[in-house]
């Protein structure tokens, strides 16, 4: 069984919406077993929403892509739910200075003992000394 990690919604972004890290993130999505925080959904589709309103793209291509993405998070990841992880987010968001939403996957991987694989590298510079996630 491979190693577990989980994904943060920019992991899960760059498999799905063509970016400088999408050939990374494909590749570390299919050595692990994925876990993710159901905030990646709402996450995830703000980056299909940004990718229309900013980028000029297809509302059909990110709305394909988006789809694509939600049925990766509900299919192949397990799946966990903020109101579970809450407490430790709020602490953690509290004692790194970061944002709740980023707490929320940083509470999970240390919920799960496992990686967070993440995409964000100013979030990796300001915790990676006190919590285990990966730059990809």
């Amino acid at each position: 069984m491979p190693d577990r990690a989980i994904l943060d919604s920019g992991v899960i972004a760059a498999i799905f919406f063509k970016e400088e890290s999408s050939d990374r993130a494909e590749k570390v999505a299919e050595n692990y077993e994925l876990i993710t925080v159901d905030l990646a959904i709402a996450e995830v589709a703000n980056v299909a929403w940004k990718r229309v309103i900013f980028f000029n793209e297809s509302k059909e291509v990110a709305l394909k892509a988006l789809k694509s993405s939600v049925d990766f998070i509900l299919g192949v990841c397990k799946v966990i739910s903020s109101q579970e992880v809450i407490e430790d987010a709020f602490e953690i968001a509290i004692t790194d200075k970061i944002t709740i939403y980023d707490s929320l996957f940083i509470a999970a991987s240390e919920r799960e003992k496992a990686p967070l694989l993440t995409t964000d590298a100013k979030l990796h510079e300001k915790v990676k000394s006190k919590r285990s996630l990966k730059l990809i």
